[in-house]
C-alpha cells in the first residue's frame, strides 16, 4: 500500500503501464504462433509474407521501448533463419 501521494500516483502508472505492456507481448506471442503453424505446415512463400507483419511489430515495440533493439534484431534474424531453412512451398 502507498504510503504518499506520489507512491499513489506511481502505483496508478505502473498499473496503466502494465495493462499496455501485457497487451503488447499477448499480441506478439500471437504473431509467433501464427508463424509457427506456417513453418511446420512447410508453408516457406506464406510464411515469407507473413514476416513483415512481425517486423513491423517488432519494430514498433523497440520504437515504444517495450524491447531493447538488439533483442528485436536477434529475433528477427532468428526467425528469417528458421524460415530459409523450411524446404518445400
Amino acid at each position: 500500500m502507498p504510503n504518499t501521494k506520489s507512491a499513489e500516483k506511481h502505483l496508478r502508472k505502473s498499473s496503466r503501464k502494465r495493462i499496455f505492456n501485457l497487451k503488447a507481448k499477448k499480441e506478439l506471442k500471437e504473431h509467433l504462433k501464427q508463424l509457427k503453424d506456417l513453418m511446420e505446415a512447410k508453408k516457406k512463400d506464406e510464411a515469407l509474407a507473413f514476416f513483415p507483419k512481425i517486423q513491423s511489430l517488432l519494430d514498433r515495440l523497440v520504437k515504444r521501448k517495450k524491447l531493447v533493439a538488439n533483442n528485436a534484431n536477434r529475433k528477427k534474424r532468428r526467425i528469417l533463419e528458421k524460415i530459409s531453412k523450411i524446404n518445400g512451398s
